[in-house]
């Protein structure tokens, strides 16, 4: 009985820790991937990771995908490392966790740096890396293999963060999902409203047009930033309303922003390419807050509008705002 029970006893509380972390990392990015490819939604709840994602050559999905690939093999790696602990199978561990880390070291570097975003994703991803070094680090009994590891991490990220990307945005026409006016003329001034479903600000702005529809001129463009499955369906239901009915565009996104429930709808990957493209022209353009109005008037000049009491002034000033809605203006 006692030669059966040596046969099956735990490993030591180190190796526990380090599969223990390389199968945390493994299940999150699997997640992650998951919730991304079914759901279409995403554990990261902040703008970075769209950002970041469009920086991607390859996709971010797959990125994810190769992310979650390579901790399962690494956590099989350690299993059998501790299982038999061989020199060339902890030698190959030691190769594979030193690649991962310069790898995260440079992509960090480029997102904090060169883009100035915080991925969570990225971030917590990189943390449970940090464990796992930490956790060979016990295994092996080296403090050596901690000082190794951080060496490789700070030589890639500070590689990346020393060069010059030269980070372009989007192309403005890319963000957009709806569109009305003087579209056709390419010498009409083009106006992209960057707005959110849950703004209020943005509301009163969009409430404001939708009474001087009449009066507009030009071109007029909308960029929504919301992520989530319900906002995608509002947008649908707002193309589809634009595209059947030739209804007021400013009307339809204010319909569809009071529905606290919209009803499920297939969505385009189109349409989620072209709220990613938003969300990255948003941010790389340093912008911090909606709603925000940007006027292409020709190349090289756009005229940038940030906050309600900005666009109100740029629409009073244009003869466009012949009745408002709880827009408090001091006189010209």
């Amino acid at each position: 009985m006692m030669a059966l029970w040596s046969r099956f006893r735990l490993p030591p509380l180190a190796q526990l820790a380090l599969l223990g972390v390389t199968f945390a990392a493994a299940a999150f990015l699997s997640l992650e991937v998951w919730m991304q490819a079914v759901r279409h939604t995403s554990l990261c709840t902040t703008t970075g990771c769209a950002v970041v994602g469009e920086y991607i050559r390859f996709g971010e999905g797959n990125l994810l995908k190769l992310g979650a690939a390579f901790f399962w093999l690494l956590w099989l790696v350690a299993f059998f490392a501790g299982r038999y602990p061989k020199a060339w199978i902890w030698g190959g561990f030691g190769l594979l966790v030193a690649g991962a880390l310069a790898f995260d070291g440079t992509l960090l570097g480029f997102q904090f740096v060169a883009l100035r975003e915080f991925c969570l994703i990225c971030a917590i991803t990189g943390g449970l890396l940090g464990l796992t070094v930490a956790a060979t680090a016990w295994v092996r009994r080296s403090i050596g293999v901690l000082v190794l590891g951080l060496a490789a991490w700070s030589g890639g990220f500070a590689g990346s963060a020393v060069l010059d990307f030269q980070v372009q945005p989007p192309v403005l026409q890319d963000t957009v999902f709806v569109s009305w006016g003087d579209t056709q003329n390419a010498t009409a001034r083009r106006h992209v409203l960057f707005f959110s479903f849950h703004c209020g600000h943005c509301s009163k702005v969009l409430a404001n047009l939708a009474i001087n529809l009449e009066h507009l001129t030009d071109a007029w463009y909308l960029a929504a930033l919301d992520g989530r499955e319900e906002d995608f369906f509002r947008m649908v239901a707002v193309q589809k309303a634009l595209a059947e009915k030739q209804e007021n565009p400013f009307v339809a996104v204010l319909r569809e922003e009071s529905v606290e429930h919209p009803a499920p709808v297939a969505v385009p990957e189109a349409l989620r390419q072209t709220v990613r493209n938003a969300r990255s022209y948003f941010k790389t353009k340093g912008f911090d807050g909606v709603p925000v109005l940007v006027v292409w008037e020709g190349p090289g000049r756009e005229l940038i509008l940030r906050g309600e009491t900005a666009i109100f002034r740029y629409l009073r000033d244009q003869g466009w705002l012949e009745r408002t809605l709880m827009v408090n203006l001091p006189p010209q």
